[in-house]
């Protein structure tokens, strides 16, 4: 009998854009030192190590559950689905953000992370068959809040 993912694995999925998420907020706030803006990136980094570390903790309660095999194509799917976040890329957020030259841009792009981050942990949601969904709801609704907070501060730039 093969398995899909144990709840250790989908949480190390979720670490690793956590912590992208991190690197991408500091970068920008290195990036634009508009002090609006220094104050939204530092808050949103602040968010990313804070589910970072949620994540690590829901870890650190699963034990290693594994019956049989692995199931190869499944994971394969799972890596390809982490690749497609945007934050899924070191690399590619960071040329990314070498090209951008506006906070309007910046905020869009971060958008765009925040949008991936939502659909990327209602999916893993949908994976737990028992456990830490509450914990995953919260970290979706923040989520959703980090967009709105984000959409503002774009609102915002266009009035000024």
């Amino acid at each position: 009998m093969s398995y899909l993912l144990d709840v250790k694995e989908i949480l190390g999925f979720a670490v690793y854009i956590e912590e992208r998420g991190y690197e991408f907020y500091v970068e920008a706030m290195k990036k634009f030192g508009e002090p609006r803006a220094t104050e939204l990136f530092q808050y949103l980094a602040d968010e990313e190590f804070k589910h970072e570390k949620l994540f690590r903790e829901l870890q650190g309660q699963e034990g290693d559950v594994k019956r049989g095999e692995p199931d190869a194509e499944y994971q394969a799917y799972m890596r390809e689905f982490v690749k497609a976040h945007q934050l899924g890329d070191r690399e590619a957020i960071h040329a990314k953000l070498d090209r951008l030259s506006t906070l309007g841009e910046i905020l869009d792009l971060a958008m765009g992370f925040e949008k991936d981050s939502i659909v990327f942990f209602s999916e893993l949601k949908e994976m737990f068959a028992r456990g830490h969904t509450a914990a995953i709801e919260r970290v979706v609704r923040e989520e959703m809040g980090h967009l709105r907070r984000i959409f503002q501060m774009k609102q915002q730039l266009g009035r000024t």
